[in-house]
């Protein structure tokens, strides 16, 4: 069951991103009739809307499932300027040999990254050891609705993006009900999406909340003066 599970995540992540990818390619094209166009656009946001939660209860048993094996051997870390991952060794299905599974944090749960199945693990640890034991990381949902929380605020929160090697700090605020993206040495904001939030995270890492103020940014640098007058792109 445990390969069987792993399979229905990845195939169900493999339609959904397919599905993504369809919907942008509708919405930027013109080779079809509005109506056709409209419909088709709809369709499809219906049908990610119904995997969705059957994904999410998927990831959950997956979870679950790794928290209560005591047997399964679970390393965490966040590499620098990507997304928190996960090494984990358990018993193979039957009891026989050991499987090695990474996974990484894609904002809403745990996506599997590679999979195999390996032999003589042997484990060396401290005695005592001051790391904490792994925890998932805030999903992207519970953030956006702190940013929306206190977006009247006069000091609101921020998510914020710590720089790489290829991109500067970048700060999402919540302003008039979405979603509005900065990055340092960037002359205005951008609206972002909920799926170009996750394509940041992928690229930059999990977000850390914190004041406005906190940052080189203020209310000012996400209002509609500091926009040059012109309509809202959006995406980073």
């Amino acid at each position: 069951m445990s390969d069987d599970l792993d399979d229905y995540i990845a195939t169900l992540e493999e339609i959904d991103t397919k599905i993504h990818h369809l919907l942008r390619d509708l919405e930027d094209g013109n080779d079809l009739d509005v109506s056709l166009q409209v419909n088709a656009i709809q369709t499809l946001r219906n049908a990610r809307s119904q995997i969705d939660p059957i994904l999410l209860a998927f990831r959950q048993q997956q979870d679950s499932r790794t928290t209560a094996d005591s047997d399964a051997i679970t390393l965490q870390w966040t590499p620098t300027g990507a997304p928190p991952r996960r090494l984990i060794i358990e018993p193979a299905t039957g009891d026989e040999g050991w499987s090695h599974r990474i996974l990484e944090w894609d904002g809403a749960g745990w996506r599997p990254r590679n999979r195999s199945d390996i032999e003589d693990v042997a484990v060396r640890a401290p005695t005592e050891s001051d790391h904490p034991s792994p925890t998932d990381p805030p999903r992207l949902e519970t953030l956006r609705a702190k940013l929306h929380e206190k977006s009247s605020h006069p000091d609101p929160l921020a998510l914020v993006f710590e720089a790489t090697t290829t991109t500067e700090v970048a700060v999402v605020v919540a302003v008039d009900g979405e979603l509005r993206y900065r990055q340092h040495g960037d002359s205005q904001w951008c609206q972002i999406t909920e799926d170009e939030l996750t394509r940041q995270l992928k690229q930059q890492g999990q977000p850390t909340l914190q004041p406005l103020s906190e940052t080189q940014f203020n209310r000012e640098h996400f209002m509609d003066s500091l926009h040059n007058g012109s309509e809202s792109t959006t995406g980073p």
